[in-house]
Formats: structure tokens, sequence, C-alpha cells
């Protein structure tokens, strides 16, 4: 089988994209590949996930790398980087590398990497690359590649029109696929993900001042951790509480139920996918292709304009207050969800490891 090496810029930090890259590695090395995922640095706060065997997991830095300031110590760091995955590349066949994110790829390009076939990925919008200023940094660093991934076909076809003809449509898989969805019956509004300006949790935190009242058998929980923690607890706002990332979202989602995501940048969001993989009705900002992908408005969720904080509240008031829609709602999420099950997306990334453009 064809040798994989997955690069990821963390492989212990406790986010979306890091649990995508090691659910692939193992999703990978089920299938008899010879699978190993390598982080560039450690996390600040390292998390570490569920040991599996099949897969090999490498870090090549055991700290996080300096900032740019620091220019002594960050050369210092980069050329660690270099030698560290030289060496591990070194040491294997050639095959395929995934580079999950950009510096991936451009540490990749200053390390001999003769014969072996590049994947690069995106794990946010096209729209977000281009107001962000990623763009050009992802056309220099992804123009050599054989294929670019991004998590949907709107997504894909921008960077095509902007002269990459290898993108295409990769979207990521439902890490788990739970037997008995969650049923929505708790009265429990949760927010799953980093408490950060983009994902807009304040947009949430005000859509909650404006429904509490009406709905005292309700309270809004937000897991996770983020600059804005603190910022959300000191607004003191009755029945809202914040609770610590967990590594178990499976077991937060089926006591739920609602989940909503009030972002305002997104790619494919995983906390969204996993919670319509349980069956919750979701409420979900109109942030990116990868949402309008997942949440077909009023059939598998419903859509909330993005930044209003207002039409947010509206859109949650009428899940909150009617059982049946928020149970067709949860249905029809988990109907969307099944496309994006593991084995599915595996099969995909079966076909594009085997196929040159």
């Amino acid at each position: 089988m064809t040798p994989v090496v997955i690069m990821a810029n963390s492989i212990t930090e406790l986010g979306g994209a890091t649990r995508v890259a090691h659910v692939l590695a193992s999703g990978l090395a089920a299938r008899g590949y010879p699978v190993h995922l390598v982080g560039l640095e450690t996390a600040e706060e390292p998390h570490v996930f569920d040991q599996d065997p099949a897969y090999q997991r490498i870090t090549l830095l055991d700290r996080p790398v300096p900032s740019a300031s620091d220019e002594e110590q960050r050369a210092a760091a980069d050329a660690a980087l270099e030698r560290g995955l030289a060496a591990t590349l070194a040491g294997m066949a050639a095959g395929v590398i995934i580079t999950t994110q950009v510096w991936c790829k451009e540490v990749l390009d200053r390390v001999p990497h003769q014969g072996w076939r590049v994947i690069g990925q995106y794990h946010s919008s096209a729209e977000a690359a281009l107001r962000g200023g990623d763009a050009a940094r992802l056309e220099a660093a992804y123009a050599d590649v054989e294929w670019f991934t991004l998590l949907s076909e709107a997504d894909a076809q921008v960077f095509r029109a902007r002269g990459l003809s290898q993108a295409i449509a990769m979207p990521n898989p439902v890490a788990f696929w739970p037997d008995d969805p969650a049923g929505g019956d708790a009265r429990i509004i949760t927010y799953l993900g980093r408490l950060s300006v983009e994902k807009a949790p304040g947009i949430l935190a005000d859509a909650w001042t404006m429904i509490e009242a009406a709905h005292p058998d309700w309270r809004v929980q937000f897991v996770g951790s983020g600059p804005l923690v603190d910022v959300i607890v000191a607004r003191g706002l009755p029945r809202l509480t914040v609770l610590p990332p967990t590594p178990d979202p499976a077991a937060v989602l089926h006591g739920s139920g609602v989940l909503a995501l009030p972002s305002l940048v997104e790619g494919f969001p995983l906390a969204l996918l996993e919670a319509m993989a349980c069956g919750l009705a979701v409420v979900a900002a109109d942030a990116s292709a990868g949402v309008r992908e997942l949440v077909a408005d009023e059939v598998s969720g419903l859509l909330a304009v993005r930044g209003d904080a207002e039409d947010l509240a509206r859109q949650l008031e009428r899940v909150m207050s009617d059982e049946v829609l928020r149970r067709s709602l949860g249905d029809g999420a988990r109907v969307a969800a099944e496309r994006y099950r593991l084995d599915v997306i595996l099969e995909r990334w079966e076909t594009l490891i085997a196929t040159r453009p």
C-alpha cells in the first residue's frame, strides 16, 4: 500500500482540524495504508488523542514555535523543523504527503521530498482566504501540488477560477456515528468550539438575552476555551454556563437539545456536522459555503443571517418553542450527515490517492 504522511501544524491541539487529521490517519491505517501523522509543533496545552497503534505519531518540536518577532529563536525552530521532517521522510519509501495546512507545505518545500506526491488542504472557506489574505499564500504554496482539496465544491470553484486547476472538493468526515440519535429532549442550547472573535460567541450571548426570559426551562452552555471566555462569563447572564473543552463531544451533544453556531467565519464546521450526526436540530449562521452545503434551510437545520443576533434569536426561539419542528430538523440533519460518514469520505480519499491529475 502507498505510504501516507499527513502533516498538521499540531497533532496535540484540541480542535476540529486536528481531530480530522487523526480521524483520517486512523481511517486510512485501518484500510492498510502505512500512515505517519506528523505535527510541526506541540500545542501550548497539549491534548493526547486516543492512542491508535495502527498509525505512527511524530511531533517535530516539543514546544510551540516562537513568534516571528523573536528572530533568533524562530530561525532555530525552523531549522529544527526542517531537520526533523527531512529525517522522517528519508526513513520511508516515497508515497503521498497530505499537508492539512499551508504552513506544513511551506516547511515541506524547504526539505528534499523527491518522489513524493503532495496533496494540499485548506480547512477554511475560500471567502475567508480572500478576505483574510490567505489566498495569495495558498496560491504560492499549492501551485505545484497534485491536488488542492477544499471543503466544498463552491470553494474549489473559486480557486479554479484563480488558476489552480487542481482544486477539488473534499469535505471532512464526521468523526463518529452514534447508533442512537440524541432525540433533542434536553432544554439546552449548546455552543461547541473555540471562544474567539471569528466564532462570535458574543452574538449567541446577545441572542440569549432576547429570548431567555420567555423560556425559563431552557439554558445555554458554551463548551470550549479561547480569548473570549472571561468576556462571556463576565456578562453574568441567567442560566448561561461556560465549560472547558471536552474530549468527548458525542456525550455533550447527546445531552443537548439544539446546537447553535453563530460564527462569522467558518469552513466545514466539525461541531455542526457532529451535531447533525447525533440527530440534533441545528441553528447556524450562514457563514460559509460549507455551512450551506451541510444545512438545507428548514430541512436539516435553520440558517440565520451572519452577524445578526436578532435573527439568530428568532431562529433559536422557533426550535425552542416547537418540539415537532425540533425533532423534524434533527431527523433531517441526521439524514444529511449520512454522506459524510467516515467510510464514504475514505472511499473518496482512496480514489484521490490512486489518481494523478
